[in-house]
């Protein structure tokens, strides 16, 4: 009886696929083969379908284009760029946008975020880059509302972005020209590859594949994140669903075409088939920043002779300074790939004369990284890292631009109640993905992984940025803003679960001879 109500063309059913017939998700038994319940027979001419509406009444209708509130959505995330009169810049912005027009690898970012913006200003203006941002932002949300509320409109998507342009650090990510935006969004698109992959057509499999392989390539925190989180709930995808193996084997592709494209760079642009040539660098000056790097050169120096060893005394404050300060003593020892050849060996002795102390302070950074996420770090002016790139390679009418917007000039402040409110939702979309973690767990809701994912992903960010860099508020505000997002989601998403009763079509569930894409 099934067969004969199978579509004659594949219906395109938004957030529904193979495990609409196996219960995943819903936390419902499986029924039994050819037990159709009170499920609604769909009407013989079957075009564009999306299963039942929003209020569980069993009624088809036509999907539309999620087009417009796309757009919509992401034009909202461009606020701050809007009051600002230019896009947001920080202090490596320089580097990203002349890396591609200048035609060299710096020592200290991959290449591949400013590959990206090439195309995007073309040496004429930087707004057509913070567009594609918020665009892919928006589109990743809507992917992921899909998935997770597929009865609701399209056009839930708008008062979502809304909430969170107010309320989240995402408009300030997205509105600037840095990768920063990407680490939430792989997180994201990680969930929905490993938890939602059925959910999900072949072209948007494949271009959310492409797009983690990208974000993981833009900066060199990302591939450490993706190979400590992703292990991490690996176990929960067999408890979540059919196809694990599958799914879990197809994860393999981001990373490693990431890790394919970053050993090509840097074996044609350094001569060195290393993921990050000189991340060294950056350990090194956290070691000496934590104690145990300074000891060991001040009692090695006199018969080790490190290029650092000469400075040994002229070391300023903080490790920024010590990275970053054109006449630090990183500079004046030749510079980063110079200094690069030694760090291996200093951070080596500090790691075996002093563990516990290193141990302590890698601690005591990640404990202070988690408490570090306030909106709007380095919204100051770079009139030294940024500016002059503009400068040069952007015609005039850009420049003018620049020069006249508010960050440009220290006017660029956000207010007190602003962060504060940043902050205290951050802090109750964590309690609120914390609370439903477990409730998700005991229904098998697909929606458990990707929780699980992104609370993991706030430690551990904060151990490869914090613990190994240093505490800055930027690193962690680049996921801080998951939680508040993820807890909008899955409290409408666990109420339509609860309401689910068996013997009805509810959200999520279809019958099976219609859920199912033809060869799956």
């Amino acid at each position: 009886m099934m067969n004969d109500l199978v579509p004659t063309g594949p219906p395109p059913l938004e957030g529904l696929g193979r495990e609409a017939d196996q219960g995943w998700g819903e936390g419902l038994p499986r029924r039994a083969a050819g037990d159709l319940g009170t499920a609604p027979t769909p009407p013989p001419s079957l075009g564009p379908l999306r299963g039942p509406n929003p209020q569980g009444e069993g009624e088809y209708h036509v999907a539309r284009s999620p087009l417009a509130p796309i757009l919509l959505g992401a034009a909202l995330l461009l606020w701050p760029a809007t009051i600002n009169g230019y896009p947001l810049v920080f202090s490596d912005t320089g580097t990203y946008l002349s890396q591609a027009i200048q035609h060299y690898l710096g020592w200290d970012r991959p290449v591949f975020y400013s590959l990206f913006l090439l195309p995007l200003h073309l040496t004429l203006t930087t707004w057509p880059a913070i567009v594609a941002q918020a665009l892919l932002a928006a589109h990743t949300l809507h992917l992921l509302r899909r998935t997770l509320l597929p009865s609701v409109s399209a056009w839930w998507l708008v008062p979502l972005l809304a909430a969170l342009t107010l309320a989240s650090a995402l408009p300030w990510l997205a509105s600037q020209l840095m990768p920063d935006l990407f680490t939430g969004l792989l997180v994201l698109t990680l969930g929905l590859l490993l938890f939602a992959a059925s959910s999900l057509s072949q072209r948007e499999y494949i271009w959310l594949s492409g797009f983690s392989a990208f974000m993981i390539a833009t900066h060199q925190s990302h591939l450490p994140l993706v190979l400590l989180v992703v292990p991490l709930v690996l176990p929960l995808r067999p408890r979540l669903g059919p196809d694990a193996l599958r799914d879990t084997l197809r994860m393999l592709a981001p990373p490693v075409l990431a890790c394919v494209a970053l050993i090509d760079v840097n074996l044609a642009g350094h001569h060195r088939a290393s993921l990050a040539p000189f991340g060294n660098v950056f350990v090194l000056a956290r070691v000496i920043y934590d104690g145990p790097g300074m000891h060991v050169l001040e009692r090695d120096c006199p018969h080790a002779h490190w290029r650092l060893c000469p400075y040994l005394g002229e070391f300023p404050a903080i490790a920024d300074e010590f990275l970053w300060r054109p006449d630090g003593p990183l500079v004046r020892a030749g510079g980063a790939k110079l200094v690069s050849t030694e760090a291996t060996a200093i951070v080596a002795r500090a790691l075996v004369a002093e563990p516990i102390a290193e141990l302590r302070a890698v601690l005591a950074n990640v404990a202070r990284q988690l408490a570090r996420f306030a909106t709007g770090d380095g919204l100051e002016a770079w009139p030294t890292t940024v500016t002059p790139w503009i400068l040069r390679d952007f015609p005039r009418f850009e420049a003018d631009t620049y020069l006249a917007a508010r960050q440009a000039n220290d006017l660029l402040v956000l207010p007190a109640w602003l962060l504060t409110l940043h902050r205290t939702v951050a802090l109750i979309g964590v309690a609120v993905c914390c609370a439903l973690l477990p409730v998700a767990l005991r229904r098998r809701h697909r929606l458990a992984g990707i929780l699980a994912l992104a609370l993991l992903a706030l430690p551990i960010n904060a151990l490869i940025a914090g613990g190994l860099s240093g505490p800055h508020d930027r690193y962690q505000s680049r996921v801080m803003w998951l939680p508040p997002l993820l807890a909008a989601l899955a409290i409408p998403a666990l109420a339509i679960s609860a309401r689910a009763i068996p013997g009805r079509a509810m959200p999520g569930r279809e019958i099976p001879a219609l859920a199912r894409r033809p060869g799956a």
